[in-house]
Parts: structure tokens; C-alpha cells; sequence
């Protein structure tokens, strides 16, 4: 088997290619950076002239790409994407998702059932994974422990989104009843209704009113005010308990910005993937994952990295996490702030019990998380 990768510059490539080298599957690369998802004439003309060429079983991403459907379906050859975004926030994409090449993998169950109700017979459900392999070879240096050694750490970017913006025009009702959505949205762990919130009748008024005030030169789609809201819930989550966990512990925030709020997080900036990461793992007591809420279901690769370094995780609770792994056992999951602080608390002042919730969880991940096994559920689609 051979097959034509490309590579936008994920996080996942690198554990992808050396997993197909193990298996003795022949692949070659492609790195480009699109200038749009949809169509690039430069990217299809290399493209389809590598096809061509030389002879390829499929073409592979991770994440799904338009213009690559599109190419694929005029050669004839499958294509093959696993995506470790979610939701798949591509503009008109079901115009290319059906066609019949393609096997579109989402690590969001909840996101494939969209797809599934609507008659969609090529996408698949396919939980992320995790190269402990890799991560096995990291090992802290003396000051590799002063520098990350923390009480409690948190590796991710706070989203600040356009919803303060979008909501400035809006009447009094409509600006009161997105933020009665969003007060419940965040103390609600579990259960994802942002999308049955969002209203046609909604969405015309909104519109409307960007009309009033001359803001009507695009027009604000369901799925982008259901992103936009969930960012905002997200970063609320994020801003709220790292200002709790604070007021208590040592608390570290990696990640492009900070904010002025949090004023007793120490904020170390961004960390590179491949090194800093894992190093922040294995350092940190405990660490923190919040999903993205518009993640209805599945398990963010950030918990799955966490684990894979040995890391303790504290997560909110998602569905197909307490689906794979025994909360209290494996890893921890909060339902409420308050409920992360008590916990954050009890696992800090119980060393023991805290690492070997990290073994565990390690082991769990290393036995039924890993690449290969992925990799062969999706070639075996073609």
C-alpha cells in the first residue's frame, strides 16, 4: 500500500508517519500551507500531477479538506481524513462530504450522529490517539523540574471570540436571552443544547439589526454564532477556574495570551508541542483540561496527551470520557468550579492516590490509544 499524505501542519503528522513507517506502509508528504480550503489551483495542479504520476491507494489528511475531496473524486482514488477539530466549522462543506471517496473520521461521536441523521454513509467514528512511545523518551532534567514543576498547570489558548461584538446591536430581549443560554450552557457539564438554542427567528433578527447599523455585508449563520457562543462559554470556563484554583495554588497558564484578570496565574507563554509540552505534563501535580464546549462528546487530544506522558488529568466531564476511562481510577473529572476546587484540593494533599491515578491513566491510553490501531480502522475502509 501506498499512500499520498498531506500535511497543513498538524500535531498529529509526526506520530502518523512514524506509525506508517512501522507498519511498512509506503507514504509520501506533501507540506503546504492552503490559501483557501476550497480551491487552491496551485495545490491541485501539483496535486493531481503527483497522482498521475506515480500509482497511490489514497490520499490522506488530517482534518478534512474540500479541495482534496473534490481532487480525489475527479482521479478516482479514496481519501481518507481524520479530523481532531470539532465541530468541522468549513463553510458549505456537506456540498462536498458526500461524495463517494471519501471516509471522514470525527473523534466527536456526538458530531457523527449529526451526519449519520442525515444520511451520510462515509463518516465514521474514530477516538484520537496517543504516541507514548514518544513521549516515553522525554525525560526531565534538574532544571527541566524547577522550570515546570507547578501545583497546578493548564497548556491551551483562553478564546476570546467576536460574541461581546455581535451582541451590541441586539434589542435588550435578544442580548438577555443569549446570555440566559450562556449562564446555563456553563454550569450544565454533559449536556450540549447551544444549537437548539439558536433559533431561525433568531438568527433573522440578529441579521436585522447588523442591517440597522450598516453591519450587513455578511450574514451571520447558525453555525458560526453557535462557534462564536461556545468560544465565549469556554473562555468564561477557562477565566473562572483558573482565577479559583489560584486563590489557593501555585497555578501556570501555557498558551498565546493571558489576561489582565487573572492576576496570581503565572503566565509562561506559549509551549511548543513536541518539547515543552510533555515536559509540563510530567512536571505539573495536576493538569487541566477544559474542553472547547462546542465538543459535544469526544475526548480532546490535550487529555490524551496528558495521559500519555503520565501526567495526572484533572477534565470536565465529556461523555466518551467517562465512557473509556473510570473517574477516581484513571483520571479525575470536575461538574461543577466548585467541584474542580475540592478536588484540585483533595489530590493535592494526597500524593499517593494522585500518582496513581497517573499510572493508570498512562496505561490505559498506552494499551488502547495507540496509532496503530487507528491507522488500521481507517486503511481498512478502503
Amino acid at each position: 500500500m501506498k499512500l499520498l499524505l498531506y500535511d497543513m501542519g498538524t500535531y498529529t503528522q509526526r506520530d502518523i508517519m512514524a506509525t506508517l513507517d512501522e507498519m511498512g506502509i509506503e507514504y509520501r508528504n506533501i507540506v503546504y500551507k492552503l490559501k483557501d480550503l476550497a480551491q487552491d489551483a496551485y495545490f491541485e495542479k501539483r496535486v493531481r500531477e503527483l497522482l498521475e504520476r506515480e500509482r497511490y491507494d489514497a490520499v490522506f489528511s488530517v482534518n478534512y479538506f474540500p479541495v482534496l475531496a473534490r481532487l480525489c473524486n475527479q482521479e478516482k482514488i479514496p481519501y481518507l481524513s481524520w479530523s481532531y477539530d470539532s465541530p468541522l466549522n468549513i463553510p458549505d462543506n456537506e456540498q462536498t462530504l458526500g461524495l463517494p471517496v471519501n471516509r471522514v473520521f470525527f473523534f466527536d461521536r456526538a458530531e457523527c450522529k449529526k451526519y449519520w441523521r442525515k444520511g451520510y454513509e462515509n463518516i465514521f467514528h474514530l477516538p484520537l490517539a496517543v504516541c507514548t512511545q514518544r513521549l516515553d523518551t522525554v525525560e526531565l532534567t534538574e532544571e527541566d523540574w524547577k522550570s515546570y514543576r507547578t501545583d497546578i498547570s493548564m497548556v491551551g489558548q483562553l478564546y476570546e471570540t467576536s460574541l461581546p461584538v455581535l451582541m451590541q446591536p441586539l434589542s435588550e430581549y435578544d442580548k438577555g436571552y443569549l446570555s440566559a443560554v450562556i449562564e446555563t450552557q456553563l454550569k450544565l457539564y454533559g449536556s450540549y443544547f447551544l444549537e437548539g438554542a439558536v433559533t431561525e427567528e433568531l438568527l433573522e433578527r440578529m441579521n436585522a439589526a447588523y442591517a440597522q447599523v450598516g453591519q450587513n455585508r455578511t450574514t451571520l449563520t447558525k453555525s458560526g454564532l453557535v462557534v462564536a457562543m461556545a468560544k465565549h462559554i469556554t473562555h468564561m470556563e477557562r477565566l473562572l477556574l483558573l482565577d479559583i484554583l489560584s486563590s489557593e495554588h501555585e497555578v501556570q497558564l501555557y498558551g498565546p495570551g493571558t489576561d489582565p484578570t487573572l492576576e496570581r496565574v503565572r503566565w509562561r507563554g506559549s509551549a511548543d508541542y513536541f518539547e515543552m509540552m510533555p515536559r509540563i505534563f510530567k512536571a505539573s501535580k495536576i493538569n487541566l483540561n477544559v474542553s472547547l464546549k462546542c465538543i459535544e462528546s469526544g475526548i480532546p487530544l490535550r487529555a490524551l496527551d496528558i495521559m500519555g506522558c503520565g501526567g495526572f488529568l484533572l477534565t470536565n466531564y465529556q461523555p466518551e470520557i467517562a465512557e473509556h476511562f473510570v473517574d477516581g481510577e484513571e483520571l479525575v473529572m470536575y461538574t461543577s468550579l466548585q467541584d474542580a476546587a475540592e478536588k484540585c484540593r483533595y489530590y493535592l494533599a494526597h500524593e499517593a492516590e494522585r500518582k496513581e491515578i497517573a499510572e493508570a491513566g498512562y496505561k490505559k491510553v498506552q494499551s488502547l490509544f495507540g496509532y496503530r490501531e487507528r491507522l488500521e480502522t481507517i486503511l481498512k475502509t478502503i
